[in-house]
């Protein structure tokens, strides 16, 4: 059975995921620099760092800047100042910055990592490959460069190596459930769906709001046919999203989708719904609300969501065969067609795309 991937690997973006990789690398780095002034310099670096951790950046970056000029010998400074520019998306100087560490201290793992967290922020994911092979050549027990690697193999659909490497990183930090959480979702894009059920359980175990755990394993058991249990799960996901506060559209979306596979539209719709109130600017919510609403019996209705899906992303094609069958139904048989056309155009291009 081919199940399609519905979500991306999840540390693509944000300040959350700088963190969280950054804190498996080992930063040894040295406060001291060349003068009295540098002696010190701790309380500033964990000031800086508070101003980035309450997406604050640009204050951290002022803080920063002023200490690395005045302590250039600084590993710890030149390190923090980096992480400040990747926050703010920065990244010529995020990696300027990094390369001036490096020049002082070629060994340092912190700026090699995020010199090659920079380049993955960008999809520069040759040059990712490339510096990671280096820090992890020096450096074979770098947990946070093994996560990072498998996320650069991922996107690449390298799924065995990404396994290997998430595998590593997990064995050299056992407690990352990042790494964890992502070793599932690569084990549920190649619908090996045992492994990635006991992932996502035992993510659940030791948090039980964990909701993109609960939403991941909802898709396993819908992948594998326990419905009434992916449905069960979906619902587990909204609900501790809810608890944390976290603008997290994807359980309502699949467990829209699900409902719609089971002809059951009508209660599809204030899921798909809600998915849309919390990410107005996906394409995919659209479609499912559209989709929902189609099925539903209510044609004219869903034509904007479908339009609106299309403007969103131009290269996803089931929108345009979905609004070429409710242009049927409204016996607007030239748009249909064209409709028609341009879902096939665009399939033929995309043969290997998921969702």
């Amino acid at each position: 059975m081919k199940v399609k991937a519905k979500q991306q690997s999840l540390c693509v973006v944000g300040l959350g995921c700088l963190l969280g990789l950054l804190a498996m690398t080992a930063v040894r780095a040295q406060s001291g620099g060349g003068t009295s002034s540098c002696a010190d310099i701790r309380a500033q670096l964990a000031g800086a760092e508070q101003q980035v951790q309450k997406n604050n950046p640009q204050a951290a970056i002022q803080t920063l800047r002023q200490v690395f000029e005045a302590c250039p010998k600084s590993s710890a400074a030149g390190i923090e100042l980096t992480k400040a520019y990747l926050a703010a998306r920065e990244f010529p100087e995020a990696e300027r910055t990094a390369k001036q560490v490096l020049q002082g201290d070629p060994d340092s793992e912190g700026a090699q990592f995020l010199l090659a967290y920079s380049t993955f922020m960008q999809e520069r994911f040759p040059e990712t490959g490339d510096l990671l092979r280096s820090l992890l050549a020096r450096h074979p027990e770098n947990a946070g460069a093994h996560k990072l690697m498998g996320l650069t193999l991922f996107f690449y659909k390298e799924y065995i190596t990404a396994e290997r490497e998430l595998s590593l990183a997990i064995r050299y930090d056992p407690s990352d459930r990042q790494a964890l959480y992502e070793l599932g979702r690569v084990y549920y894009t190649q619908n090996n769906f045992p492994p990635a059920v006991q992932v996502f359980s035992k993510l659940i175990r030791t948090d039980p709001d964990d909701y993109k755990a609960s939403d991941n394993l909802a898709l396993c058991y819908e992948a594998v046919g326990r419905s009434q249990e992916a449905e069960a799960m979906f619902r587990k996901a909204q609900e501790s999203a809810k608890r944390k506060n976290a603008a997290y559209d994807w359980a309502y979306a699949n467990l829209a989708e699900l409902l719609i596979k089971q002809d059951r539209a009508a209660e599809a719709v204030p899921y798909a719904t809600q998915a849309l109130k919390i990410d107005s600017h996906s394409a995919r919510n659209n479609f499912l609300l559209g989709k929902a609403l189609a099925a539903k019996g209510e044609a004219e209705a869903s034509v904007p969501y479908f339009q609106q899906a299309i403007q969103l992303d131009s290269n996803y094609p089931e929108p345009h065969y979905a609004l070429g069958q409710v242009y049927q139904k409204l016996d607007e048989s030239e748009k249909a067609q064209r409709e028609f056309e341009l879902f096939e155009k665009i399939r033929k291009l995309q043969p290997a795309k998921k969702r």
